[in-house]
């Protein structure tokens, strides 16, 4: 009679569970694993991301506000639908009002508040697609970064509510991305 190692019987296991699991994927992604890239539409950009537009001067549209405004573009480069919060604006200012944040990533000082409301509307933005949003240029003076949360499609409870056990996503666009031949105009 044979006695059988449990360790040996364990690891075994283990291995095999292993060896199963990556067939499986390969099996579902036709072969291939899955990577970061894959699900990138341009393969060297992030899957969202925030470009500049142009930087220019018109009336704010917001007590405290001034009149120099950076008009940005908001990118889903990913394969999937993402949604974010906003509120209606006038076209003069973007196609829509992106809630965001800004925050300090150089330096020491103030941070100016954002004007926000209680409630927003998500939309959602397909693969590929863009949406122009500006800000007020005093929110990404040296050192400061607009911070956008944004969450994947089905990153919801069946009711469309949104979970709070899923994770939260964040892009940003920093004061040193506007061009300095723009700056200041």
């Amino acid at each position: 009679m044979r006695i059988i190692n449990p360790f040996a019987v364990s690891l075994c296991l283990l291995i095999l569970s292993f060896a199963a699991m990556a067939q499986g994927e390969r099996t579902r992604n036709h072969g291939k694993r899955m990577t970061s890239s894959d699900v990138r539409i341009v393969k060297n950009k992030p899957h969202i991301y925030v470009g500049f537009v142009r930087e220019g001067k018109i009336a704010p549209p917001y007590e405290g506000e001034s009149d120099k405004r950076v008009w940005l573009r908001l990118f889903n480069n990913s394969a999937f639908g993402v949604m974010f919060c906003v509120n209606p604006i006038p076209k003069a200012y973007g196609e829509t009002y992106i809630r965001y944040e800004v925050e300090r990533y150089k330096g020491f000082g103030r941070v100016p508040g954002v004007r926000s409301s209680d409630s927003c509307d998500y939309i959602v933005l397909a693969p590929g697609e863009t949406v122009i949003f500006s800000v007020p240029r005093e929110h990404l003076e040296e050192g400061l970064a607009v911070k956008i949360r944004y969450r994947y499609e089905w990153e919801t409870d069946p009711d469309g509510a949104e979970n709070p056990r899923e994770p939260k996503h964040y892009t940003f666009f920093y004061a040193s991305d506007i061009p300095p031949n723009d700056s200041g105009s």
